[in-house]
């Protein structure tokens, strides 16, 4: 069981200004809204995390992997058990990365 819901660490993650200034929260949460629908599946977080990712106007790896080693963070202090090790989660979602 994961310790906070989804939109409450979303919520935190806007405060904590975990992306920095701009709409890099904004289109995190949209992808999040859309693609979990139980706000407690670690499976959909990972998932939404790497649509994101994929879909960004920031197309740059290096920018990628900070976002993702910032967000996988984050969300590991909830309860998820994200990987921020980028070869393995690119790896993972390779299609989506095409």
């Amino acid at each position: 069981m994961k310790k906070l819901p989804l939109d409450t660490v979303l919520s935190l993650m806007r405060r904590e200004n975990v992306l920095g200034h701009g709409s890099d929260m904004d289109e995190l949460s949209r992808f999040f809204a859309k693609y979990v629908i139980d706000t407690l599946s670690q499976e959909q977080a990972e998932l939404s995390l790497a649509q994101y990712l994929a879909k960004s106007t920031h197309k740059d790896v290096v920018h990628r992997n900070q976002v993702l080693t910032k967000v996988a963070r984050f969300l590991n202090q909830y309860g998820w058990n994200l990987s921020d090790y980028h070869v393995d989660y690119y790896k993972k979602y390779l299609p989506l990365f095409r």
